[in-house]
């Protein structure tokens, strides 16, 4: 990651906007806390915005894995586990497990941050798109620990 490049202008404010769905839930569900409340509604809300973010992530992967004569079943195969877990993470909060989907998003976002870092090391990714997502994974890690740590509060 040594290219100086900025991170273009879109992709950094449409990621920051991506922090609203993210960061909402939260607010919800501390106002919940906070007033003796549910806030099963809201926090099904985050884990499906984490869903469809993971399944965004993955895509993202799987177009890189399109354009790369070397791609090979592997790495067709690795960039599916996003969308994968953001699903099996949906399951397990209406499965009343929600604690479970909070952990597990956080650890999709983290691991899938690990791969999008190696991979801008490496030349894969441009080195920009790695800055971007440590960013953005920043924002939405945390947004998932606040709910892990708001959520059993509301019930």
């Amino acid at each position: 990651m040594t290219d100086s490049q900025p991170v273009p202008k879109t992709p950094l404010l449409l990621g920051l906007a991506g922090w609203i769905p993210f960061w909402l839930p939260v607010a919800l569900t501390a106002q919940a806390a906070f007033s003796g409340r549910s806030a099963a509604a809201e926090a099904g809300l985050f884990v499906i915005y984490a869903a469809i973010i993971l399944g965004f992530l993955g895509g993202v992967r799987w177009g890189r894995a399109l354009s790369d004569e070397d791609s090979n079943a592997l790495t067709f195969t690795l960039s599916i586990t996003p969308s994968l877990a953001g699903l099996a993470a949906t399951f397990l909060y209406w499965a009343g497990a929600p604690l479970t989907a909070f952990t597990l998003v956080f650890a999709s976002l983290f691991m899938h941050w690990r791969w999008d870092i190696a991979s801008t090391r490496r030349g894969i990714l441009p080195a920009w798109y790695g800055r971007l997502r440590s960013v953005l994974t920043l924002g939405a890690c945390t947004a998932a620990l606040a709910m892990l740590a708001l959520y059993p509060m509301t019930v």
